[in-house]
């Protein structure tokens, strides 16, 4: 595994890498590989699953990814960190989903469910263009379950509130990702860099969301993307151009990345 990188850049995928129709542009996958080629890392670092990231690692070429919010991460197919979900957290949890009227997402690394369906359900996976995983209550109790989603209209708040000892990102108009306390994209950023022997180089990082911030906070050189929301952009050493509007490669070009 290759150690003498110049750097590494972290990706989130929605609303960055991905365009509007969660796919890759072609100038974006040039551009990743160009980084790559100038000895750079490529990184993903999203909320999404590994079974969601096919459609990107082709494009790109990239090989290392931070999935789930940090609680799953891989690199040439080895994994370096895994975080899990204990039943019966995953049960209080869905308990106050149930009681909200919400419902609950539940995911391994590369496979996911639901708890039950909801009108709702229909709407968040049409509007991430994935399909609509199959309903099965029992799954959580079968698998190790790194993270669960709680779909909803509303926001973390009132869940934050009942479970201090867990993070909920709202990670979309209709998702809250529920992660433990001590998983997030920055703690992906920092296992996956002790797992590289990548510590001492430079990181750079782009987001636009509220799951992104604590990666912000860390990074050496944080990217917003123009589309952000306004607390990323606010952290951020420099505001690209949207992620439909050359985004990626403007954030590249600014830094001298490619």
């Amino acid at each position: 595994m290759q150690k003498n990188y110049l750097g590494t850049v972290f990706f989130d995928l929605d609303g960055t890498l991905m365009n509007a129709q969660s796919q890759i542009d072609d100038s974006v996958a040039k551009a990743v590989h160009e980084l790559h080629d100038n000895g750079y890392l490529p990184v993903i670092s999203t909320g999404r699953a590994t079974n969601e990231l096919e459609h990107v690692l082709g494009p790109t070429g990239i090989d290392s990814y931070i999935t789930l919010n940090g609680a799953y991460i891989k690199s040439e197919n080895q994994v370096i960190y895994e975080s899990e979900l204990d039943d019966q957290t995953i049960e209080s949890v869905i308990d106050a989903a149930n009681n909200f009227g919400d419902t609950i997402a539940i995911h391994t690394p590369d496979v996911t469910k639901l708890y039950k369906y909801e009108p709702i359900v229909t709407e968040f996976y049409k509007s991430v263009h994935i399909e609509q995983p199959e309903v099965d209550p029992d799954f959580y109790k079968k698998n190790s379950i790194p993270m669960i989603i709680v779909v909803s209209h509303e926001g973390p708040e009132r869940y934050q509130k009942l479970f201090p000892d867990l993070n909920f990102f709202k990670t979309g108009k209709y998702s809250i990702d529920v992660v433990k306390k001590d998983v997030s994209k920055m703690h992906g950023i920092k296992h996956m860099l002790a797992g590289l022997d990548l510590e001492d180089k430079p990181v750079y990082v782009f987001g636009d969301g509220a799951n992104d911030v604590p990666m912000f906070k860390f990074a050496d050189h944080a990217i917003a993307m123009g589309n952000g929301i306004d607390e990323v952009k606010e952290l951020a050493e420099f505001i690209t151009t949207a992620n439909t509007d050359n985004g990626i490669v403007n954030g590249l070009k600014h830094f001298d990345l490619i």
